[in-house]
């Protein structure tokens, strides 16, 4: 029997002869390779192109898609807490585009005495102003208002700060609220220091971290028309309204008195004598308030003067007012017949006169009033201010005067520009020289500046 292994080896020793390719098959294998390697530096380069495009391109999330509940800031700046949780904000914005910023998240801001590094939402609707100082002979500002529109949430309540007296603005940020058409809604703005401040107008919110975090407050229902701060002690009135279109402080028929410390969310009854706990005149009115030098008044519905200490203690009843302060302005709960204003110890009453004009009152303490002077020039008066012994600024709806005499003589402040349409709502002299004042109407996105104790005035747009 043959063995099998032998002829393996006789066939493995035998010369073998290679076939020759099918004729064209080499060129045709050098061609597919140089194929396939040109495709291979096509891809690599398309996905290195689309690499650095990624890298260059990528958006900012802008917060409104993220599940929880975000709002617009200045700076545009979200929260990222939910409605009853204290709100945060985040930071720099990208460029703008399409009307709300696009930003970055996770970020917050606060008030500061240089910048925040973040700009405020355009266009910025300001409709209340503070300032503190900065502990350093200087002051810091934070002004309130709505982005937009359009906004890029629900929530469109932002705040902007400067350091430099308006000369530029930057981001801060703001509680997660609607604008004050909203019962959860803030429009006005007090700060006691650089971490302790209070939104409010209708609604109430608290930060003692200079915008983050911020804290809502349970007012019972009730809405906060009035809100002033000295040292370390709020005042604020919360008031009993109808539902109203009109605004949320214009169907206001009952006002108390509340007080707070700084950096608490807790506010109490005031002791005030009997018959003003609950303070109405049966219609719908305001109240008007005012802290300086150690002694809170308040302007009753009814025209008395209630006066008391800020560190503590009962309230009483200092006199009767020449005017009551009548209805409130709808979206700002100022009165709009009467205003008060402090300098010195010194109180100053302006009056709305029936038909136009306004006529000015002083008074030492409340008790007794005397009758400065009639204020010339149409408008009604929406705001009073004062800095220094014998300066008086009254802010109204057709402009501003002022007067370097205690109200005796008046002059008609230089208005950069023209007048914006209806005037101002608010006016506040933070030295003799430094004063702002707030348009009537927001969309103007810009405050007034004077550097020169209220005779001329220059615009001050919230931007960066």
């Amino acid at each position: 029997m043959t063995n099998p292994r032998d002829e393996i080896d006789d066939w493995l020793r035998t010369e073998v002869t290679p076939l020759s390719p099918p004729s064209g098959a080499l060129d045709r294998i050098r061609r597919r390779a140089r194929q396939r390697k040109t495709r291979q530096v096509v891809v690599a380069s398309a996905g290195c192109a689309v690499v650095l495009a990624a890298a260059v391109a990528v958006p900012r999330v802008l917060p409104g898609t993220r599940p929880s509940a975000n709002h617009q800031v200045a700076g545009g700046q979200r929260s990222v807490t939910a409605p009853a949780s204290p709100s945060a904000s985040a930071a720099t914005p990208a460029p703008q585009g399409s009307g709300s910023p696009q930003i970055q998240l996770d970020q917050r801001t606060r008030l500061s005495t240089s910048t925040t590094g973040t700009l405020p939402p355009q266009p910025f609707r300001p409709t209340s102003v503070t300032f503190v100082g900065n502990d350093k002979g200087g002051v810091v500002g934070a002004v309130i208002g709505q982005a937009g529109p359009p906004c890029a949430t629900q929530y469109c309540t932002s705040l902007a700060g400067t350091s430099t007296y308006g000369t530029s603005w930057y981001g801060v940020s703001a509680p997660l609220a609607p604008g004050p058409d909203q019962p959860t809604g803030v429009s006005q703005l007090r700060f006691a220091n650089l971490h302790d401040g209070w939104a409010y107008g209708p609604a109430l919110y608290e930060t003692s971290g200079g915008g983050w975090p911020w804290s809502a407050v349970n007012t019972g229902g009730q809405q906060v028309t009035a809100l002033e701060v000295s040292g370390q002690t709020a005042f604020a009135v919360f008031a009993t309204c109808a539902a109203s279109s009109a605004g949320y402080a214009a169907d206001c028929t009952s006002f108390a008195l509340y007080s707070s410390a700084a950096g608490s969310t807790t506010w109490n009854p005031v002791a005030v004598p009997a018959g003003y706990q609950h303070m109405s005149n049966g219609q719908a009115s305001s109240a008007a308030l005012v802290v300086s030098a150690g002694t809170g008044y308040l302007l009753t519905p009814s025209g008395t003067v209630l006066a008391g200490s800020v560190p503590g203690g009962a309230w009483i009843v200092a006199g009767s007012a020449p005017c009551k302060p009548g209805a409130a302005h709808p979206m700002t709960g100022v009165p709009e017949d009467a205003q008060l204003a402090t300098y010195h110890g010194q109180l100053l009453l302006s009056c709305a006169v029936q038909g136009g004009g306004t006529t000015l009152y002083t008074s030492s303490g409340g008790a007794t009033w005397h009758q400065a002077s009639t204020v010339p020039g149409p408008g009604k008066p929406a705001a009073l201010a004062s800095a220094a012994n014998g300066q008086v600024v009254l802010a109204t709806t057709a402009g501003i005067t002022y007067s370097t005499d205690e109200g005796v003589t008046w002059h008609s402040a230089d208005i950069s520009g023209s007048v914006p349409a209806g005037g101002f709502s608010y006016v506040g002299m933070t030295s003799a020289t430094l004063g702002v004042a707030v348009p009537a109407d927001p969309y103007v996105g810009a405050l007034y500046v004077t550097h020169d104790g209220g005779q001329s005035w220059s615009k001050s747009p919230i931007t960066g």
